[in-house]
């Protein structure tokens, strides 16, 4: 008897659904969905900073958490719209950090992407996460859920007026806070306090609310606009960047010269410099995409015009990326009861062993016997303080990892110490995207 046969089809799966599962957002983020809150408060945090640092404003930010939602709200510009649709698209990475190399808060590129979707995942995949952010004069209301049929995400989103949304942005993000968190959320969000000394933060939890004021409004550091220094960058990286650019022109029917390339480095914007750096190179009249062939990128041609932005620039000296500072320290120390006399601190400025602009800054004091409270560790990178501790090793001089090296300095976790520990440097790297641990050398 003959059997009919199955004639396969071949049916295409969005692989958009991978951002809608726990699973895949715990990749993306690099922590746990208990530890989410955190996540969305640094994000924020560090997306308020940078908005305020560029527009030359001292940031004033309030944070506030209930039962129903978590929101930030800063005094910048105002996040543009265009921003707002980019970070809808789902096909595509959006980030004006990831292919530069500098000392930035924020690197991971789909920050404010994953932070949309948690709400939809923490509700079991069931019902459809909400995301208000106000802007600009406009409510952006954001439903996120799945399209179960074509397996992507289905996003809803309006934009209303807002007469009480003039001035700033903030974001709120309807997942539900739990009181078991308090304890770590309050610490981070202080954290930032101490190593931002422009920053003036309230922290509303449950209607508990505290301000902590800046101790100097007109504190400066490395800003996200500025231009990178050709010193920063290994071949990899210039490489990427120039694949970004190319990419970017494409998009939108441009093609810029090698010229203007260059002149976005700093030190060879505008000057004789950058004009020698194209008569070294042979690319004086070259578009830049003339970099890429059909099977990738030049090159040699791209290593010999890294060498050559480097030999015509100066490095950055350490000093320049920003210093948080002992007086500063010292009066957060103060604050939070230390006894003052037992207060230290240390401040290394110098270039690494691959010649890049460094300032590790460290600070301790002790609480006192009366106080109750466990040692408490302030560990930061580019002024953004660390879910749990990134330096789980501290290189080949050290071996060990900072808790290691304090246990062994009899600091071990039931003692009531302070300890603070920041790096300022411009080519981080991390073990996971979730930046939770530095590579140290």
């Amino acid at each position: 008897m003959a059997t009919a046969k199955l004639k396969r089809e071949t049916f295409e799966t969005s692989r958009l659904l991978d951002f809608c599962s726990e699973k895949e957002l715990t990749a993306q983020v690099g922590h746990d969905a208990e530890d989410w809150p955190l996540v969305i408060l640094k994000e924020l945090m560090d997306n308020s900073l940078d908005a305020c640092e560029e527009a030359g404003t001292s940031p004033v930010i309030k944070v506030a958490v209930d039962a129903g939602s978590v929101t930030v709200e800063d005094n910048g510009p105002g996040m543009p719209a265009k921003t707002i649709e980019s970070i809808l698209d789902y096909s595509k990475r959006v980030s004006s950090r990831e292919a530069y190399v500098s000392p930035t808060r924020g690197a991971q590129g789909n920050a404010l992407k994953t932070i949309l979707a948690m709400p939809y995942v923490l509700s079991g995949e069931k019902q459809q996460g909400e995301v208000e952010i106000g802007t600009q004069g406009k409510l952006h209301q954001i439903v996120f859920g799945v399209d179960r049929i074509r397996q992507e995400p289905k996003i809803t989103h309006k934009a209303i007026p807002a007469k009480n949304v003039k001035n700033g942005t903030f974001v709120k993000v309807y997942l539900a806070g739990s009181k078991d968190e308090k304890s770590r959320f309050l610490q981070i969000a202080d954290d930032y306090t101490f190593l931002n000394p422009h920053l003036t933060l309230t922290v509303d939890w449950f209607g508990s609310r505290t301000t902590i004021k800046a101790t100097n409004p007109k504190w400066s550091k490395w800003l996200p606009s500025d231009q990178t220094s050709p010193h920063w960058y290994q071949v990899e990286d210039f490489e990427r960047l120039v694949s970004a650019y190319i990419t970017s022109d494409q998009d939108r029917g441009a093609d810029r010269l090698v010229r203007e390339f260059v002149a976005e480095f700093r030190g060879l914007h505008g000057s004789a410099k950058g004009k020698t750096v194209l008569e070294e190179t042979g690319l004086t009249r070259t578009n830049l995409s003339a970099l890429a062939n059909g099977h990738g990128l030049e090159h040699e041609i791209i290593g010999k015009l890294l060498k050559a932005t480097q030999k015509h620039s100066k490095p950055v000296k350490p000093a320049a990326l920003g210093v948080i500072g002992e007086d500063h320290l010292r009066t957060r120390f103060q604050e939070v009861g230390c006894e003052m006399e037992t207060f230290q601190y240390k401040k290394v400025a110098a270039m690494d062993s691959d010649g890049l602009p460094m300032v590790v800054e460290s600070a301790f004091a002790w609480r006192g016997e009366q106080c109750a409270e466990p040692r408490r560790i302030i560990t930061g990178i580019n002024w953004s303080p660390a879910i749990g501790n990134p330096f789980r090793t501290l290189g080949t001089e050290y071996g060990a990892g900072l808790a290691a090296l304090l246990e062994k300095k009899y600091a071990g976790n039931n003692e009531p110490i302070v300890f603070l520990l920041h790096c300022a440097h411009p080519r981080v790297r991390y073990t996971d995207r979730g930046k939770s641990a530095v590579v140290m050398k």
